[in-house]
């Protein structure tokens, strides 16, 4: 993937704070931070997770994940690992 300039990674940062209800009900609902950071442009796993500390968003691992999404519900293809 070609380097972005700061304009183009500020603009897919904004585009994530303006989908602020459809990230946070993603999130909650199971999708993984890396798979919410490539939907949105690749805004950085890290510079994601504190915009949803600041959001006040509880983080989870992996295995809390699942919980989420249910017991007998397959992992998200971006959770997947060959």
């Amino acid at each position: 993937m070609p380097k972005r300039s700061r304009a183009e990674l500020a603009e897919a940062r904004a585009r994530f704070i303006a989908a602020r209800a459809t990230v946070t009900g993603r999130y909650t609902g199971g999708e993984s931070a890396a798979s919410l950071s490539r939907s949105f442009g690749n805004v950085g796993e890290k510079w994601l997770a504190d915009q949803l500390d600041t959001w006040q968003i509880p983080r989870r691992d992996r295995s809390a994940a699942a919980v989420t999404r249910g017991p007998g519900v397959p992992p998200l293809p971006e959770d997947t690992r060959p």
